[in-house]
Parts: structure tokens; C-alpha cells; sequence
């Protein structure tokens, strides 16, 4: 090893196991993404083509990301092992992970926001908002690639000015645009547990927990990013929540196109119990009043049961599921 080398550090654990550890967590959530996508696949064949770009389309940017991160990896740990030069370099990091992080993240952000609209067009202004933050945070992403290219070193990431400016409008970006997300819809279930039916408030709830649920996590993962950078001035722990970031918000799409699964069975399960109910009302009906009522009860009973329950259920599109939602809101509180 040449002595002009700068010696190694006694830290050198502090320095190391951020982005080792990053970029290992980096690519069990990419095998994570892989088979939900190979799930996505085979049992939502007849998606909408803007569904499938969409799902495709995120896959695609997270391979570059994971491979990108990889030759980071190798820059840092093989080509450069031993050399705390290559340590201290950023090499290709600000594109791989602020960069398609934000685009990505901004995406998901925009999906969650036209889910909501769907569910509630009252709330068109709340999803603006949505929008707006996701477009601020990957305007603070790409700022934050670009500053972390030009300053080239980690060392120099916390004496820059503008570095941190556009690192803070990033992460707490991403914060607020989850929060709003996870926040307007756990109002909607509330708003809705009113009024609803109570098959209804079940594919809801599963519907508001599929969303809450990951965007309180991303959120929380970006807020912990901010607190080890501005908390650990010096440090590179900031680098192993970042890299995943991206990763999580591609799990999350790909977990909400793929519940359709369980949301398909959940809703075929409650209009069976919910025509054995209306049978044994039927036959209720029967005792006391003759088959001639009986027939003319249980059929029409029968028949909003099944229009009800059975002919909106399309799995290849989640769009449908919500629009079932909401017009089983308004035929049970006319019937």
C-alpha cells in the first residue's frame, strides 16, 4: 500500500458501517421489490397500461438505483479497500440515492394523492397540497444530488451552506407529504365509520391501513435521516437510511397494487355472509307472510345483494375497489 495514503482512522467502524450496511439493506429490499413484482405479474395481467408504466416503471428506475449503489459499494470497498480516500468520495451516491430517491418518492406521493381524490373529491385541495410537497421535496433532492456532486467529499457535506439548505428541504419534505397522506386518510375512515356499512368500513380500514401504515414508516425514516445528520454532525449515518428510502416507497406501491388479493377476498367473503343474511330473512318473511311474498322479498333482496357485492369486483384494477367503496356508502344509506 503506498505511504501517501492518509492513515486509517480509529472511527473507521463509524465510517464504514453506514454504508455497508446501507447498501446491503439497499438490496434485500430490491429481492423484496423483485417478488412482489413477479406477484404484480402474474395475477394482474389486464391492468391498465397506465398501471403497468407505472409499476414497471418504478422497477425499472430501482434496478438502476440498486446498481448504482453497487458500483458505490465497489468504489468504496474493493477498488479503493484500505484507502480512506475512496471512503471519503461520494463517487456516484448523490444520483443513486437523493436523486431517484426523490423521483420516486414523488411518484408514490402523487399515487397516494390520486387515491385520496378518488375516495373523497371533496378533499381535491388536500391532495394539491400532497402534490406540491412532493414536488418541493424532489426539488430539494435534486438540489441536494447536485451540491453532494460538486462537493465531491462527505467530509465537506455538513460546511457547506447550501448542501444542508437543500438536504432539510428534502427529508422534511418527505416527512410532511407522508404525514399529510397518512393523516387525510385516517380522516376519511373516521368521517366514514359513521356513516357506512360495516362490510364497507372493513375494506376501508384495510384500504386506510394499507396506506397509513407505509407512509408512517417512509415518514419516519425520513425524519430519522434528518436528526442523524443534523444530530451527528461528522458522521456518515445518514447514509444507511437514505440509501433504502427509495426502496420503501417502491414497496409500498407495490404492496397496495398487490392487496387488491386480499381486498378481492374480503369483499367476496362479506357479500356471501351478507346473502346468507338476507336467505334467512327471506325465509322469515316466508313463514309469516306465504311463498307469493316470499319470492318477490327474496329475489329483490337477493338482487342488490349481488350488484351490491359482486358485479364491481375487478381485481386487475384497485380503482374499481374504491369505486365500490364509495357507491356501496351511497346505496346503503338510501336502502
Amino acid at each position: 500500500m503506498p505511504s501517501n495514503l492518509p492513515p486509517i482512522p480509529d472511527n473507521i467502524i463509524d465510517i464504514t458501517a453506514p454504508q455497508l450496511l446501507g447498501t446491503l439493506f439497499n438490496w434485500g429490499l430490491y429481492g423484496i421489490l423483485s417478488v412482489q413484482i413477479y406477484i404484480y405479474y402474474l395475477n394482474f395481467p389486464d391492468d391498465k397500461t397506465f398501471s403497468k408504466y407505472l409499476v414497471y416503471g418504478t422497477f425499472l428506475f430501482e434496478t438502476v438505483q440498486t446498481a448504482l449503489s453497487t458500483a458505490d459499494l465497489y468504489y468504496w470497498f474493493a477498488s479503493g479497500f484500505g484507502n480512506m480516500l475512496h471512503l471519503d468520495s461520494v463517487y456516484v451516491s448523490p444520483w443513486d440515492t437523493p436523486f431517484l430517491c426523490g423521483i420516486i418518492a414523488a411518484v408514490v406521493q402523487c399515487f397516494f394523492a390520486y387515491r385520496i381524490w378518488k375516495l373523497r373529491t371533496t378533499y381535491w385541495w388536500l391532495c394539491v397540497l400532497i402534490v406540491l410537497t412532493a414536488l418541493v421535496q424532489t426539488a430539494g433532492a435534486f438540489g441536494t444530488a447536485l451540491r453532494g456532486h460538486i462537493l465531491h467529499h462527505y467530509h465537506r457535506f455538513h460546511e457547506n451552506v447550501l448542501f444542508p439548505a437543500s438536504f432539510h428541504v428534502w427529508l422534511l419534505g418527505d416527512t410532511i407529504s407522508d404525514i399529510l397522506i397518512a393523516g387525510s386518510m385516517l380522516h376519511i375512515f373516521y368521517k366514514s365509520k359513521k356513516e357506512d356499512h360495516l362490510l364497507t368500513n372493513n375494506i376501508l380500514a384495510k384500504l386506510v391501513r394499507l396506506i397509513v401504515e407505509p407512509n408512517a414508516l417512509t415518514a419516519s425514516m425520513a425524519l430519522l435521516s434528518f436528526i442523524l445528520y443534523a444530530g451527528f454532525p461528522g458522521s456518515n449515518y445518514f447514509i444507511c437510511t437514505t440509501l433504502i428510502m427509495g426502496k420503501l416507497y417502491s414497496n409500498t406501491l407495490l404492496v397496495t397494487f398487490n392487496n387488491r388479493i386480499a381486498l378481492r377476498k374480503v369483499m367476496v367473503e362479506g357479500a356471501s355472509a351478507h346473502t346468507q343474511g338476507l336467505t334467512g330473512h327471506a325465509v322469515s318473511t316466508f313463514r309469516a307472510q306465504g311463498s307469493d311474498t316470499t319470492e318477490s322479498t327474496f329475489g329483490n333482496s337477493y338482487h342488490i345483494g349481488e350488484d351490491q357485492f359482486h358485479s364491481g369486483i375487478k381485481p386487475q384494477d384497485i380503482e374499481n375497489i374504491e369505486i365500490e367503496v364509495r357507491r356501496n356508502i351511497k346505496i346503503h344509506n338510501t336502502v
